[in-house]
């Protein structure tokens, strides 16, 4: 009789401990994906699916930003076609037949992640958005990244877009190596100007602003992709990438899995007073709408990347 009523017990105690670690192994992350590397090695320190097949939202434009200026100086003169209209927000609403240089295109890009702008260089480089998404493809499958196919430019919604946290990162790792795309996604504040307006755009992604560690990193999110990322930080002179892919919360896993290998992360205060605002300046540069931003800007460090060999075309 003591034996029916004390098994029961027993075998909660026996098989508790398992239940616990089952739900504490990814510590609340909501990421359906998601690797954090050492780069110089690319051993993984964590992660959950990265050989998963996901959409990569605008994550995509890290590849997109690589390949445009491998292909450009930044002096370029590039005229949006009729097309560029018709391309969905995040956007730059860039003027088709007005004159851009290269340079601000790519980093409307990277910093205010403009699916029109991110159009334009793809359509230069490439003829034409479906080329230069084969371009991209291409690329990807060069430096490993075997897990990827792109099909547009910008990361919105296509079918047969996919990749990988480790591919993401793997991408991230070998644009790290480009002088050039580090000084792009390190970049904080963007002042974009044309014949008709100015307008200062600040970086989607908060842990340049309230992280010293953080190097650099690009933001994405669409419905069917939900929150994506990929950054590089730095921690006693060794560089360290993250990629997640399919969030429900994005700053609150990236906190999360960046607990791994930091003691000091940021904290939701500091995260909702970095989140991103563009100021549309007059002619004269009066302000017309103000935004919030941070008084108190961390400065951060950026890494000196390796040059990179001479490589086919």
């Amino acid at each position: 009789m003591h034996f029916v009523l004390v098994l029961p017990l027993l075998l909660s105690l026996l098989f508790a401990p398992c239940i616990l670690c089952a739900q504490g192994e990814n510590d609340g992350i909501t990421a359906a994906s998601y690797i954090l590397v050492e780069n110089d090695t690319f051993r993984v320190i964590t992660g959950k699916d990265y050989h998963r097949k996901l959409p990569p939202a605008s994550t995509a434009k890290v590849m997109t930003t690589l390949v445009a200026v491998e292909h450009l100086g930044g002096d370029e003169i590039i005229i949006p076609d009729k097309q560029v209209t018709r391309i969905p927000p995040s956007k730059m609403n860039l003027v088709p037949g007005r004159k851009y240089r290269s340079a601000d295109l790519a980093k409307g890009t990277m910093v205010k992640s403009a699916n029109d702008a991110a159009y334009v260089l793809a359509s230069h480089v490439g003829g034409s958005e479906n080329a230069f998404a084969r371009m991209m493809t291409e690329r990807a499958r060069e430096i490993g990244a075997i897990d990827t196919n792109f099909e547009n430019a910008s990361g919105l919604p296509a079918d047969n877009q996919y990749t990988t946290s480790y591919d993401l990162a793997l991408i991230f790792k070998h644009a790290l190596a480009n002088e050039r795309f580090v000084e792009l996604v390190s970049t904080r504040y963007f002042l974009f100007e044309d014949s008709a307006r100015k307008v200062r755009y600040k970086n989607h992604n908060r842990l340049l602003f309230c992280f010293e560690p953080a190097i650099g990193g690009k933001t994405g999110y669409t419905r069917a992709a939900r929150h994506c990322y990929v950054g590089a930080f730095e921690k006693n002179g060794r560089i360290y990438i993250l990629a997640l892919l399919g969030s429900r919360d994005l700053w609150g896993d990236t906190v999360q899995i960046l607990k791994t290998i930091y003691d000091d992360v940021p904290t939701d205060k500091e995260l909702r007073q970095a989140r991103a605002h563009s100021v549309t300046l007059s002619s004269a540069g009066a302000p017309k709408k103000k935004s919030a931003i941070r008084k108190k800007v961390v400065k951060h460090r950026t890494i000196k990347p390796k040059k990179r060999p001479a490589r086919r075309r």
